[in-house]
């Protein structure tokens, strides 16, 4: 087990605090319920939890499952190089959420890191990597100039995961802003607030006209949060 390589600390890291059920990662990366316990239990453990009992995750955990989920079905990397690769980086980096922590991208068959600007092979223990393109789905994450990630612009839709074109960022899951809530990008608006506005009778673009934001984008926030399609009502 993972976890237990490295001794729990108290941190006031908002980066790092205990602040998202499961259920919620679930629900905010269209990750199955099955393969989010996978990654997070013994003893197939990558990501480590703040806390155990109950099960909550961080930001930085919110970040890993994202990119774990995203190397294995969208870029089809194989779950033994990915396995690998994390090991490499706990080993010799030193951080327990480094697909958290440092620039990850894959040309398809290797997770590769950035280092000093240069690309490591982490799934081949270090190898230097030529130049890789990188994926979109690994863009929706955006970094500080260490690798760091500090926000995530999630897929508000299950089928913008395959979709060849890229979907507007419209949520963004930030720690820094309403204490990790999903909100609507660079604002502070979140979208559950949004939702309950929407069901509380006013119509989507009378609050896209509140807040002087495009309909389409209040209107992609609601459904995200309620899962469900808000043309009839909006119309």
């Amino acid at each position: 087990m993972l976890a237990g390589q490295y001794m729990r600390k108290t941190s006031h890291d908002v980066l790092e605090m205990a602040n998202y059920s499961p259920m919620e990662a679930v629900r905010y990366f269209h990750i199955p319920s099955s393969t989010l316990a996978y990654w997070t239990e013994a003893p197939n453990q990558l990501v480590i939890l703040p806390s155990d009992e109950p099960p909550l995750l961080s930001f930085k955990n919110l970040v890993e499952l994202y990119v774990l989920e995203g190397l294995r079905k969208i870029y089809g990397v194989h779950t033994s190089r990915i396995r690998s690769a994390i090991e490499f980086l706990l080993s010799t980096e030193k951080s327990r959420h480094p697909l958290a922590d440092y620039d990850i991208r894959t040309e398809g068959k290797n997770v590769v890191f950035y280092k000093g600007g240069k690309p490591l092979n982490a799934s081949l223990w270090g190898q230097y990597e030529m130049e890789e393109i990188v994926g979109t789905y690994l863009r929706r994450i955006e970094r500080d100039p260490h690798g760091v990630a500090l926000r995530i612009f999630p897929y508000t839709k299950r089928e913008q995961l395959t979709n060849k074109e890229q979907p507007p960022k419209t949520v963004e899951i930030n720690p820094a802003v309403c204490f990790g809530l999903p909100v609507l990008r660079d604002s502070r608006l979140t979208t559950g607030f949004l939702a309950s506005r929407f069901r509380g009778g006013d119509s989507v673009p009378s609050i896209a006209q509140s807040y002087g934001r495009p309909v389409a984008e209040i209107e992609e926030a609601i459904e995200w949060e309620l899962g469900r399609s808000v043309k009839e009502k909006a119309a």
